[in-house]
């Protein structure tokens, strides 16, 4: 989804604008990415983060996360959780995954709301399977609503 904002955001410190991929990425197994958002810190914990929390996040092969998850779209990318107390939680959902300065993923599902990681690799939508719709859809203003 996009959103079309009803003025300018002003950007700051605060604010920032994030590059996004090219149509076509390779991000390598072990690649170093970041996921952040304001979401629950602990699988029991009911309360949201009281600041952005970012992490470091390792890329996890395609093969692999099929093999963990079973049958996953083509739409998506693996990383954090899977043998490691790292990765996203409830509340982080539509966050950026950003490797290398480009937002590549979407926060998009972990294992059964648990945050503990150690079982399921964390799954991202894939920004690049979209990248050509976004900017159609960004140069075509008019068709926003």
């Amino acid at each position: 989804m996009l959103i079309k904002l009803s003025k300018k955001a002003h950007l700051g410190h605060m604010v920032r604008t994030i590059q996004l991929p090219p149509e076509e990425i390779h991000l390598r197994e072990n690649q170093v990415c970041q996921v952040a958002g304001w979401g629950k810190t602990k699988t029991d914990d009911n309360k949201p983060a009281d600041e952005l929390m970012v992490v470091d996040v390792s890329v996890i092969d395609k093969q692999v996360c099929k093999d963990q998850w079973g049958n996953l779209p083509a739409n998506v990318v693996c990383a954090g959780g899977y043998g490691t107390d790292k990765g996203f939680c409830q509340g982080d959902s539509g966050g950026p995954l950003v490797c290398q300065g480009l937002a590549v993923g979407i926060v998009s599902y972990n294992h059964n709301g648990i945050c503990n990681y150690p079982e399921e690799p964390n799954v991202y939508t894939d920004i690049t399977k979209y990248v050509q719709w976004i900017n159609k859809t960004v140069t075509g203003r008019n068709s926003l609503v």
